[in-house]
């Protein structure tokens, strides 16, 4: 890891993180590397999940990275799956997990475009490795209650031992898309058990006309669960409400079978991502917004902090890129992944942007330092 030549805070209180690192973790060759998932294994590695190619585009790959020596150098990039269309792609690789008995779950699809971005052949995946991910089980599609199911979010672990996996899909060809998840009671060997967590009928969907593109409706959803039980989600949505990005949340008392109507928050952002401290503070990583009612000013990787459980968001900072550039589009970053390290750090993982090359995305990482509450 090359230190930062620059530290930055999210407050000036006594309840603060600081940058500490930033540093590059991977960049490919002649693809992008797009959408980490980050968990440790059993045998204390650290592993990033990477995809190739942006939403569903043709070729995209699944690839695992791996660091022996708590993130300061990464071998090479072993794949983990392709697509079985010639012209598909697997798709999305945030939700990579280290389940409590040692074993690894990698949710993905295997997805091919139909008609632009809104129609796609897809089967969700959720690969699975009893050896500290060296070697992975034959991927096989997962049914669900929704039409092109799409992985999203880290798999977590709830109280009770069953595993909830966030997807989200259609109910049908011409609806708008919901946000929910599958569930496991056998430690991820099967899954069933959908629940819906975000929909809504009045999303506002573009005119079927032609090619027109219908991409709207509550999508990419990340979970938590809290000491008390309960579960919090946080919803990407598209046309949902009065602001485009504006983000929302929605909560569940009953182990995640049930759910409260999704709500505004006073946050704007895509790709979210939550993350509990051990310390009890709640992170929600996002693609920053411009516009945004938390006061970012600039495009990038966007956290925010929250000591209520969710109730309040305050700590608002962005991510820097490890090579100082300054991001001039709101999706030249994005995708956050979370893991606790020793010494009250906190790794963030995410896709950063190089202009200088042609394949532009590539792998950072922050390293953040997080003052005790």
């Amino acid at each position: 890891m090359a230190s930062s030549d620059r530290l930055q805070r999210f407050t000036k209180d006594d309840s603060r993180f600081t940058i500490i690192e930033r540093f590059v973790v991977y960049k490919g060759v002649d693809d992008e590397a797009l959408f980490p998932g980050l968990t440790r294994a059993a045998n204390g590695d650290l592993l990033v999940s990477f995809c190739t190619q942006f939403d569903c585009q043709p070729g995209g790959k699944a690839f695992l990275l791996r660091s022996t020596d708590d993130g300061r150098t990464w071998g090479s990039p072993a794949r983990i799956a392709e697509s079985q269309a010639q012209d598909g792609c697997i798709n999305l690789s945030v939700g990579l997990a280290a389940m409590t008995d040692g074993s690894l779950l990698y949710p993905c699809c295997d997805a091919r475009i139909t008609r632009k971005w809104d129609r796609h052949e897809v089967s969700l995946l959720i690969l699975r490795s009893g050896d500290d991910g060296f070697t992975w089980s034959q991927p096989q599609p997962v049914a669900t209650a929704v039409l092109e199911p799409f992985a999203y979010g880290k798999i977590i672990e709830v109280a009770g031992g069953d595993l909830l996996c966030p997807i989200w899909g259609k109910g049908s060809a011409d609806e708008p898309w919901r946000s929910g998840l599958v569930r496991s009671r056998d430690g991820g060997r099967t899954w069933g058990d959908y629940v819906t967590i975000g929909y809504d009928t009045r999303t506002r969907i573009p005119a079927a006309q032609d090619d027109a593109v219908q991409c709207a409706g509550f999508n990419e959803a990340t979970l938590i669960e809290f000491f008390n039980g309960h579960l919090l989600a946080v919803l990407r949505q598209q046309g949902v409400g009065q602001a485009m990005r504006q983000l929302f949340q929605s909560r569940s008392f009953d182990h995640g079978h049930s759910w409260s109507d999704p709500q505004p928050m006073p946050l704007w952002g895509t790709s979210p991502s939550l993350h509990f401290t051990p310390s009890g503070r709640l992170i929600l990583g996002y693609r920053n917004h411009l516009g945004n009612p938390q006061g970012l000013a600039s495009a990038g990787v966007g956290i925010s902090v929250s000591d209520d459980c969710g109730e309040t968001w305050s700590e608002h900072l962005l991510l820097e890129d490890p090579q100082g550039y300054q991001y001039q589009h709101e999706f030249d970053a994005g995708y956050p992944a979370f893991l606790d390290m020793s010494g009250n750090r906190l790794l963030v993982v995410f896709y950063s942007f190089d202009p200088s090359r042609s394949a532009k995305r590539y792998l950072a990482a922050n390293l953040l330092h997080r003052a005790a509450c």
